[in-house]
């Protein structure tokens, strides 16, 4: 799918909710390609509004809730002041809401908190998570037939999958 545009979209959302000091939750290197495109399009939206990325202000996490719940921590410990928090997936997503609401800071008053993947849980957070989606539909139709076509011989071609914000409660007001 399109990561880069994914991370440009969820960002610039909440910059128009009027957020501007900004922590990217998920591995942002080689390791994970995806995260990393992701964050490459969080920092393009950044600058494009005229805001400095400070890489201290991401903080690596893997896809798990845990992970999110621990990068969040870290980032609290840092004492670095933050209005909102971008995640690399649902899953870190869901892991940070709760670091937040634990240390009772009140989403999306105090943070706005958007995630990556859509995934169904992620509708019945509270607050409902904002967040990217991806159509893996779509996206195992191509494997499938990119697989079919590489067996066969045949020439593969590339796809860019198109993503779509989905706006929820803890980004607060909808577009």
């Amino acid at each position: 799918c399109d990561n880069v545009q994914g991370g440009f979209d969820v960002t610039q959302h909440m910059l128009k909710m009027q957020r501007r000091q900004f922590a990217f939750i998920g591995e942002a290197g080689s390791q994970a390609p995806e995260f990393e495109e992701r964050y490459l399009g969080h920092c393009r939206a950044l600058n494009e509004a005229g805001i400095d990325v400070d890489k201290a202000m991401q903080f690596d996490a893997i896809s798990t809730e845990q992970s999110g719940y621990q990068g969040v921590q870290k980032l609290i410990d840092s004492a670095k002041r933050f209005d909102a928090v971008f995640c690399a997936s649902d899953l870190i997503a869901l892991g940070a809401l709760r670091c937040l609401r634990e240390k009772g800071l009140r989403i999306p008053e105090d943070i706005a908190i958007a995630g990556f993947d859509n995934i169904p849980i992620s509708s019945f957070a509270n607050p409902a998570l904002t967040t990217v989606h991806q159509d893996t539909k779509l996206a195992g139709e191509i494997l499938v037939d990119s697989l079919l076509k590489l067996i066969s011989g045949q020439e593969v071609s590339h796809y860019l999958i198109p993503v779509g914000l989905v706006v929820r409660q803890s980004c607060g007001a909808t577009i």
